[in-house]
């Protein structure tokens, strides 16, 4: 498939419009292949609505301040006035299907196939039929008959539809019950990697962490996190066996560390929540942890 791209306005070459006199309107639309190196990058994002679908290879993106991959038959819509970047680095080749569009129906059409901008979704199986899908609306623009405008959107929409189908059913699989978090359960002590976990099940880095958000609301870093400290609120509560001790029962040979994780994470320090005798059947709602990033104890996932 070769490098292509379509413009509503074809004199101005400019398809980084904002339209709310319309309902749905296709900007722009064209497929990227690349097999040598590349970066883009928008500080300040664009007008319109954008969806990347990948064919082939994989697309690396910053997101989230970490690096995620689109392996092929993923998709991503990002909002109007979102910052991105996405690159392809050495030794690798990729090709992904785009569009651009807006209208003061896109977010509302988007909402109502419950379809997130900024999440990644996977399709694997509709590589096909979204290829052919966009052929079709290539044909719009290249024919440019009696109601373009209609046509494109109506073109559009069937796209939208497709890959709102396709991810139900992919989030129906991957709605399985993760073994992985069983076995957190039973070993959130070990400081195993990311990697290891991912492995488990049998999928991707990237692929994994998706799946284990969507299924917990967290990372699989954030989920060990709230274990830990569940369980060290239990012994807490529960026990009167030393701070140090706790510690080393939760994962955390380093008891000044896991000190200071516990009142960031707990909001009061070890010592005086067992003082308070508050009641640890549960966390509280300042618990809920942030991202983590690598600690000397190896945190991070």
């Amino acid at each position: 498939m070769e490098t292509r791209s379509f413009y509503r306005n074809v004199a101005l070459m400019d398809c980084n419009q904002q339209i709310d006199e319309e309902p749905l309107l296709v900007n722009c639309a064209g497929y990227c292949g690349f097999d040598t190196p590349f970066q883009t990058r928008n500080r300040e994002g664009r007008q319109d609505y954008y969806l990347q679908f990948v064919t082939h290879g994989r697309l690396y993106l910053w997101q989230d301040d970490a690096t995620a991959i689109l392996e092929a038959g993923d998709f991503l819509l990002t909002r109007p006035r979102t910052p991105y970047r996405y690159f392809l680095p050495g030794g690798e080749s990729m090709g992904y299907l785009w569009v651009h569009f807006t209208g003061f129906h896109a977010g509302r059409l988007l909402s109502h196939l419950q379809l997130e901008p900024g999440r990644v979704y996977s399709a694997p199986d509709s590589i096909p039929k979204i290829r052919e899908r966009f052929e079709f609306l290539f044909g719009e623009f290249t024919n440019r008959q009696r109601g373009f405008d209609d046509a494109c959107a109506s073109r559009l929409t069937q796209i939208l539809v497709s890959l709102s189908r396709a991810a139900a059913i992919g989030d129906t699989g991957a709605e399985r019950k993760l073994t992985t978090l069983a076995w957190l359960h039973s070993h959130f002590t070990e400081n195993v990697s990311m990697g290891e976990l991912a492995a488990m099940e049998h999928l991707s880095e990237s692929r994994y962490r998706s799946v284990f958000r969507r299924q917990t609301g967290f990372s699989p870093s954030e989920y060990r996190i709230a274990l830990r400290m569940q369980h060290a609120c239990d012994l807490l509560a529960t026990t009167s066996r030393s701070i140090t001790d706790i510690s080393a029962d939760c994962g955390y040979g380093d008891v000044l560390y896991f000190t200071r994780l516990f009142k960031q994470k707990i909001g009061i320090p070890p010592g005086e929540y067992r003082s308070r005798g508050k009641n640890a059947a549960g966390l509280p709602e300042s618990s809920v942890p942030a991202e983590e990033h690598t600690s000397a104890e190896g945190e991070a996932l």
